[in-house]
């Protein structure tokens, strides 16, 4: 059998397996973006809004570069993507910001609601209609903060911050 026929046969489990890659390794990148703030943080420096700019700067050479070579036009006038990206990059500032007040486990956890807040959000202002799959989707997203909730409470029995019940009445 040859390598190009192999793929043919193979085209839909690649197509369902490459997407999956690309996910985890942004997630990857995005732990490494977390773990990168919050030992910044702990040097002691502040600044929650120079963190996220390299990010920033990344995308705008990529994706720009990728509309200037395709010739696209915008597809909604330039000041909606400024209110956009305003909102975007508040909202880094303050999960940066985080980390000087919380541990990496606490901020990761309340990051993780965002996935919940946006479909129930997204549900109520706009009317989006969800599939099974991406209620399977967001359901096992809150499975992992499950864990990621017992793992911040077992830590923080000794000593540490957290951000939840047991931790908050903790005299």
């Amino acid at each position: 059998m040859s390598r190009s026929s192999w793929w043919r046969n193979h085209e839909g489990i690649l197509t369902t397996f490459y997407p999956l890659f690309l996910s985890q390794i942004v997630s990857f990148v995005r732990a490494l973006i977390s773990f990168a703030s919050s030992l910044v943080v702990n040097l002691g420096a502040n600044t929650p809004l120079s963190l996220s700019f390299f990010t920033y700067t990344a995308l705008t050479l990529v994706y720009g570069g990728i509309m200037i070579y395709r010739r696209q036009k915008l597809q909604i006038p330039w000041y909606w993507y400024a209110l956009i990206g305003f909102a975007d990059v508040q909202g880094s500032f303050l999960v940066n910001k985080a980390f000087q007040y919380s541990s990496i486990t606490s901020v990761t956890i309340l990051d993780c609601w965002t996935i919940a807040w946006v479909m129930i959000l997204m549900w109520l202002i706009l009317g989006t209609r969800y599939s099974l799959w991406q209620f399977f989707g967001t359901a096992v997203c809150l499975g992992g903060l499950g864990l990621v909730l017992l793992s911040d409470a077992k830590a923080s029995d000794g000593s540490g911050t957290c951000l939840f019940p047991k931790c908050l009445f903790r005299s």
